[in-house]
């Protein structure tokens, strides 16, 4: 009852008051005049009174409610949501441009992901490259894989350079082949390749490399040439083998020195000798290509038809393969005097072979003292340099 009172008492105040102003609006209304820049506004006092107070009160309610609602705070929340939705977008653009080998446009993209305020995919993408080494990778490599599905061929991507700097070459190769979008990886192809060449793959990727696109045709020939090697060395003395290997390149690749050296060493190795010795004179007969010639002596058939030949395609300063091959020809002839001569231009050239042959046709001519003294020299240019 007690706690009653004091609310009564409010209540009768506010009554008396109530009518009290009441009589005095009645009593005397009053005037109040307002003027401003050629306006008037003339009303009673009680009424403009009114107005004022509830202008009053209208602010206060306007200032409460932006306040309350915080429009500023609801734009930058837009704001930064669109934001952070650019900085994903272009961290994915930013990687892919990367992985193909775009690195301006990717430089582009990593720009605006900074203007826009960076992106949580960015230290993400960069903590899994880090761990490529860790042993907890394939959790790691799981768990990023379904936590950004748009990123999963960058997390593939890593999963292959850890195949390669494994040397697992076959879980390497296996994955770029069910993975065609992560072969489009520039350095990737070139490991995916050096791996088929380390696996035996020679004629697999005789193909790769003449269907390949924006490359060097300097590039290109080197890798051929390794491919060519690397399938033919893997089928020696595989009679019929050779062909599906020459099948796959153009005329002009068969003219390429080092295939013909290749075809040469497989035509040698299934007893094909009179067509190795036809695909060998061609190439001898290119320029610059004597350097081959040491593979005359592989071949089985008659020496002096070697000799003959050789001696058509005699240089003006003839090189090291040169005088060795014409040397060692010329003692399987029993010529000594040529060879001693073409065995004594190779060791001044400065090979070694040619001294130890020499110094062998010498001692079989009771030449001693000057084999002696050739087997020092040959000793002495053997040491390693002292240095102090």
């Amino acid at each position: 009852m007690r706690k009653l009172i004091p609310f009564v008492l409010l209540i009768i105040v506010t009554l008396l008051i109530g009518g009290a102003l009441a009589q005095m609006m009645v009593k005397d209304s009053g005037v109040m005049l307002i003027t401003w820049n050629g306006w008037m506004l003339e009303t009673t006092f009680w009424a403009g009174l009114g107005l004022i107070l509830g202008s009053i009160l209208f602010i206060v309610l306007v200032v409460w409610l932006i306040r309350r609602l915080a429009p500023g705070r609801l734009v930058r929340s837009f704001k930064n949501r669109r934001y952070q939705k650019i900085a994903k977008k272009e961290t994915s653009a930013a990687i892919q441009h990367w992985m193909t080998g775009n690195e301006d446009r990717a430089i582009k993209s990593l720009h605006k992901v900074a203007r826009a305020g960076g992106s949580d995919r960015l230290p993400q993408a960069v903590s899994l490259a880090l761990g490529l080494t860790h042993a907890d990778w394939p959790e790691r490599f799981s768990a990023f894989s379904e936590a950004d599905p748009e990123l999963k061929n960058f997390a593939l991507m890593l999963q292959a350079e850890r195949h390669w700097q494994t040397n697992q070459h076959e879980a390497f190769l296996a994955l770029l082949a069910d993975q065609p979008a992560v072969c489009k990886v520039p350095w990737l192809r070139e490991r995916q390749w050096q791996a088929m060449l380390l696996t035996g793959q020679g004629l697999q990727l005789i193909d790769r490399v003449n269907e390949a696109i924006n490359i060097q045709p300097e590039e290109r020939e080197r890798w051929l040439i390794q491919a060519v090697e690397v399938a033919f060395k893997s089928v020696l003395g595989k009679e019929g083998e050779g062909t599906k290997i020459l099948r796959s390149l153009s005329r002009a690749q068969k003219h390429i020195p080092e295939v013909i050296v290749a075809e040469v060493r497989y035509l040698i190795s299934v007893g094909a000798t009179e067509s190795a010795f036809k695909r060998l004179k061609q190439l001898l007969q290119l320029p610059d290509q004597l350097e081959h010639c040491d593979l005359l002596l592989s071949l089985d058939i008659d020496d002096k038809q070697k000799l003959d030949f050789l001696h058509k395609l005699k240089p003006e300063q003839p090189g090291l393969a040169y005088c060795r091959t014409m040397g060692l020809l010329n003692i399987k002839q029993k010529i000594w005097g040529s060879a001693q001569s073409w065995l004594e231009q190779g060791w001044q050239l400065g090979d070694r072979e040619s001294g130890l042959k020499l110094a062998e046709l010498l001692q079989q001519r009771n030449m001693l003292p000057e084999s002696a003294e050739l087997y020092k020299n040959i000793a002495k240019s053997q040491q390693p340099a002292v240095i102090g």
